[in-house]
């Protein structure tokens, strides 16, 4: 009989909260009186201490993990090292004869990302390839009155709408509703995962983002065999984090055979002040940690800067897809990043709107793939290229899903 024990760190100093989810897939916000299944629960307090330690230790009858399992695993990984193909296998549908004299328009979550920002770049180049007559990406400033704006400005001017990234939806229900009476369908993509579906709106666009926290369980898992002590750092805001999360947790939950995951979350407004020092302290708590897992693109410096200031040695995996990203993982201060495309998502979502359009059977899954990149990868393919490391990212997706949805497209 093992003991698994998870911490979950509360520092009354901080308006950040730290969250021992135990990977278990429910993030509970730190209550503790549900999702612990035969928890048993240990309160410790002291009036000399800022800080309240609750200790939840599950007993959990696990074996080692094998090292058939080890390979399995680390074959996965590998299948995800190399450049993606094209494997997306709906019926062929006729884009220009869709998209001749329409409108489509893509409203960002906001464009100081710079994934956002690359994203709502490329929809342009796809909804052009499509045949669209025109296509709408304003620059956002991530507020409410913009997107409400953009809504209201699609009418008359757009046959369709994309909502990208998280975008709260209750705080637009009335210009979602005012948008949808003048038969404009409204979609949400990039903020929710395959099988999840957003609110207010007429589709979600499927994308398995859980599948980027299965590689970086994984990674973990393969790295320390079996053996991990994790501090995830996690936007509180983010759905999209919330689905990466999940993947994370139902991996680490079925492989882990000793260890702990402790979740950090922080407020969309608590990265933009920065998060490095609340990040320090809690790698000071734990002196046991061994990896630090970024699930925000955004959160990334503040991670790399947080364990310089601990003067610990642990290794931060994340995912992103931006040039920042890219440059944490050529310098090596990612030890590893599950890199998304931003060009394969502008064409995915530009695809799953045309099947909209046409009424077409909608795919289970939009085919949106991720790589798994490191500093050893990057520094091979850069010889073999004329690239530097701005351009990598540019080429680490190949083109190979260009070709593939002019082909679906009929083009």
């Amino acid at each position: 009989m093992k003991r698994v024990t998870l911490f979950i760190l509360t520092f009354a100093i901080m308006a950040m909260s730290i969250v021992s989810a135990g990977c278990n897939g429910d993030q509970n916000n730190g209550d503790t009186s549900s999702g612990v299944g035969q928890s048993s629960v240990d309160q410790k307090s002291s009036e000399q201490s800022e800080e309240q330690v609750v200790d939840i230790s599950v007993e959990e009858s696990k074996p080692e993990i094998t090292k058939a399992q080890l390979n399995e695993l680390d074959s996965f990984i590998s299948s995800y090292k190399g450049v993606p193909e094209f494997t997306f296998e709906e019926e062929n549908i006729n884009a220009r004869d869709i998209s001749e004299g329409k409108s489509i328009m893509l409203i960002p979550d906001n464009s100081n990302y710079s994934f956002t920002s690359l994203v709502c770049d490329q929809f342009k180049t796809a909804a052009k390839t499509a045949g669209f007559s025109k296509s709408i990406c304003n620059k956002s400033d991530g507020t409410v009155s913009f997107y409400s704006e953009s809504l209201d400005n699609a009418i008359g001017n757009s046959d369709i709408v994309l909502m990208y990234g998280d975008i709260n939806k209750d705080e637009l229900a009335t210009n979602i509703e005012r948008t949808q009476a003048n038969g404009i369908k409204v979609l949400s993509v990039g903020n929710m995962g395959k099988g999840e579906n957003d609110h207010y709106v007429d589709y979600t666009v499927p994308i398995n983002f859980g599948l980027a926290g299965k590689l970086l369980a994984d990674w973990t898992i393969t790295q320390k065999k079996g053996k991990v002590n994790a501090l995830v750092i996690n936007n509180s805001d983010s759905t999209l984090s919330t689905s990466i999360y999940n993947g994370f947790a139902d991996e680490f939950k079925k492989y882990v055979s000793s260890g702990y995951c402790t979740v950090l979350s922080g407020s969309s407004i608590e990265i933009q002040n920065g998060l490095s020092e609340k990040i320090r302290q809690a790698i000071d708590s734990d002196p046991n940690l061994n990896y630090v897992v970024v699930l925000d693109e955004s959160m990334i410096n503040d991670a790399i800067s947080g364990v310089d200031q601990s003067g610990n040695d642990i290794k931060i995996i994340s995912t992103g897809g931006g040039v920042s990203a890219f440059d944490s993982a050529e310098n090596g201060n990612l030890e590893m990043l599950v890199a998304q495309s931003y060009e394969w998502t502008a064409y995915a979502m530009v695809d799953y709107a045309l099947r909209v359009l046409n009424k077409n059977k909608l795919p289970s899954e939009q085919d949106v793939p991720v790589r798994v990149v490191t500093q050893e990868l990057i520094k091979n393919e850069l010889k073999d290229n004329t690239y530097d490391i701005d351009g990598f990212y540019e080429i680490c997706f190949g083109s190979n899903f260009l070709t593939g949805y002019t082909g679906i497209w009929n083009l």
